[in-house]
């Protein structure tokens, strides 16, 4: 009878022995797996790009300043003139321009390099953070010869049709006067080596004195 129930107990406990270890095995195998999912999701997920901001006295309305998405900054200025812009036409370091309002793309007739630039505006409605690539379709606008008459005369100017901020006007079509700034749609420029893409929206165009050319615009890389 005591053999009986010893090998009865043996038998129970090796049992109970055997489905620990299972247990053991099994919640090592969820453990395993699951470290291998989260590692996977991990990977999957990328940060997003790093939006930067950068600043500009345009205050001049002849002068041009250059700017490198490569770089970071802004690398140089050059006037509007004929020799200043056949200078500038002719490198393609540098991805837009701004001079007061208005802004220059490395593309079109900005370039004697046949260099890719361009702009695609985007809906005035999109907000800067809701974009997170380039929609398809998008078509991106090259620089071409604007002329347009003012106080100093007719000038032609080879620019972007895209600015810095966008004047109100009446229901005419005339500008409001004096003149009421609104905020500028977000961009998404194309670099002037035609591979990469930033969507850019500018931020402030006066100083807290109010005076015209103090810009301000954030950008961050589409990838």
């Amino acid at each position: 009878m005591k053999k009986f129930v010893s090998e009865a107990v043996y038998g129970h406990c090796g049992s109970m022995r055997m489905m620990y270890g299972s247990s053991i095995l099994v919640f090592s195998c969820l453990a395993i797996f699951s470290l291998m999912f989260s590692g996977c999701d991990k990977k999957g997920k990328e940060e997003p790009p790093a939006v930067e901001q950068v600043s500009v006295e345009a205050t001049s309305s002849t002068t041009w300043h250059y700017f490198s998405f490569a770089s970071g900054k802004f690398i140089g200025v050059g006037e509007e003139n004929d020799a200043s812009n056949a200078e500038w036409a002719a490198r393609t370091d540098w991805d837009f321009a701004v001079c007061k309002y208005s802004i220059r793309t490395n593309s079109g007739e900005a370039s004697s390099k046949n260099a890719k630039g361009g702009v695609y505006v985007m809906s005035s409605d999109i907000a800067f953070s809701s974009v997170s690539e380039v929609p398809s379709g998008a078509v991106f606008k090259e620089d071409k010869a604007v002329t347009s008459t003012g106080m100093s005369g007719t000038v032609t100017t080879v620019k972007s049709d895209a600015t810095v901020i966008v004047f109100k006007t009446n229901s005419d079509g005339s500008l409001v006067m004096p003149p009421v700034y609104l905020k500028a749609p977000v961009y998404i420029f194309r670099t002037a080596d035609g591979k990469g893409h930033f969507k850019v929206e500018f931020t402030r165009y006066q100083n807290e004195g109010g005076k015209s050319g103090y810009v301000v615009f954030s950008y961050a890389e589409l990838r």
